[in-house]
């Protein structure tokens, strides 16, 4: 690195919190692939405390310090508090910089809240680029697909080209940052409750396997290691549209991580950090798992029970899907988590029904329940609408089940924040109240 470099980034840190882990694996693997910037050292603060203590000894040293924010709609308040207290205690020594899902969307409310620079979208380029830019001390004011304050205006710059998912890894092994493999990027489905494809776009991008492989192979070095594989939907690998199966791509990939893994670690696939859509759960897909995979688990996305709530939602599958991907998955051996929302926009009584007659029906098959309540996202076709309900019919039926042990998650926690954000008029209240339980997708 040169030297201007080194006298110029005194201090980065990221505020690595468990919502936000895999985009800071990502932006560190982006400053590994840039020689200028390999061997910034990272200070990861995971807590609110630890940002505050990281802020203050990095100061004690240096004249300045960069903190980095990736930021879900759920922690904005949070957010708004660290800033307005690290700005009291260090006024303008910090430089903030900030992306994630809720910046690609709010760039203009989290400039007006101080944050100096805002990453819209994919970052994996532009925030090595403004690095290098703070570390000549040159202006990084121009660079695509930021946004900024000047006077009273919100300037925004126009998202660069897609990102080459091949020309970044997913995690920086040499800084301990590790975590799933991403391998398709971007979603062509657009439900209106997620931002998913809105700031990644309609067009699925994968991984290479070649990629893939490689940065497979630099876990193998670590006890027992786990090979997880991250995407919106598990089986759209290789798919040119996300929607049609491409299952010799899958057999490729998997068959290939199972060669370089052997028996010395885990591959999870079809299961957290990514899950399954239901007509997607077949016969071949299920077979190629039991071959290739180690999971004995798989998280099938519902949402809904209601066929009227799945169009509303563009979900794009049926009830009789989600009944018959959790059957076949039963039937193959494996347990089956099935997420699903309550609150949609628009949701009635008898949608409610439809939804607990589902649940009903694929928990006496042995399924475990991942209940939600609906939260409006900026940028989603559901943006407009507001915090969904729990109702007192879903309350009784998911306590029960969990009584059961048919819960998946935190579901009493859930339940009580989630009537008190919907009780709740004021937006960031009900931020606040959702950010305990992130509903919103993390990375």
């Amino acid at each position: 690195m040169n030297s201007a470099a080194d006298t110029r980034i005194q201090s980065l840190i990221f505020y690595y919190h468990r919502l936000n882990r895999y985009s800071f694996n990502a932006l560190a693997g982006a400053l590994d692939s840039d020689p200028e910037l390999a061997d910034v050292p990272v200070r990861l603060a995971k807590t609110e405390e630890d940002l505050a203590a990281a802020a203050a000894q990095a100061l004690k040293r240096h004249d300045r310090a960069v903190v980095a924010l990736s930021i879900l709609t759920p922690q904005l308040q949070e957010v708004q508090d660290q800033l307005r207290q690290l700005r009291s205690d260090h006024g303008s020594r910090i430089t903030f910089l900030a992306g994630g899902p809720h910046a690609a969307a709010e760039a203009g409310e989290l400039v007006s809240l101080g944050i100096d620079l805002v990453f819209r979208g994919e970052s994996e380029m532009s925030f090595p680029a403004v690095l290098k830019r703070l570390a000549r001390g040159l202006n990084c004011r121009d660079i695509a697909g930021t946004a900024y304050l000047s006077g009273d205006e919100v300037v925004v710059h126009p998202p660069a080209h897609p990102v080459d998912i091949d020309s970044f890894p997913s995690f920086s092994p040499k800084r301990g940052m590790l975590g799933p493999i991403e391998i398709t990027r971007g979603c062509p489905f657009a439900c209106g409750f997620c931002q998913t494809s809105w700031i990644f776009g309609v067009r699925p991008r994968h991984r290479s396997v070649d990629n893939i492989v490689r940065q497979a192979q630099s876990l193998l070095s670590r006890p027992r290691p786990v090979i997880r594989l991250l995407s919106p939907n598990a089986f759209s690998y290789g798919s040119e549209d996300g929607r049609q199966l491409n299952l010799p791509a899958i057999r490729s990939l998997l068959a290939a991580l199972r060669e370089t893994v052997s028996a010395r670690g885990r591959i999870i696939f079809g299961y957290y950090p990514s899950e399954a859509r239901p007509e997607h759960i077949t016969p071949e897909t299920l077979d190629l798992l039991r071959a290739f995979a180690d999971n004995d688990e798989i998280v099938i996305g519902a949402q809904s029970g209601s066929a009227r709530m799945l169009d509303a939602c563009c979900r794009a599958h049926s009830v009789d899907s989600v009944l018959a991907a959790v059957s076949r998955a039963r039937k193959a051996g494996y347990k089956v988590i099935v997420d699903f929302i309550f609150g949609l926009p628009g949701e009635t009584p008898q949608d409610v029904r439809e939804t607990l007659a589902l649940i009903g029906q694929v928990s006496r098959l042995g399924a475990r329940i991942h209940p939600h309540a609906f939260v409006p996202l900026p940028q989603t076709a559901f943006a407009a609408e507001r915090p969904g309900r729990i109702s007192a019919d879903v309350i009784r039926a998911l306590d029960s089940l969990d009584r059961q042990q048919r819960i998946y998650g935190d579901w009493v926690e859930q339940r009580r924040l989630a009537n008190r954000m919907y009780r709740s008029q004021n937006t960031v209240s009900s931020r606040r109240a959702l950010a305990d339980f992130g509903h919103q997708t993390s990375d």
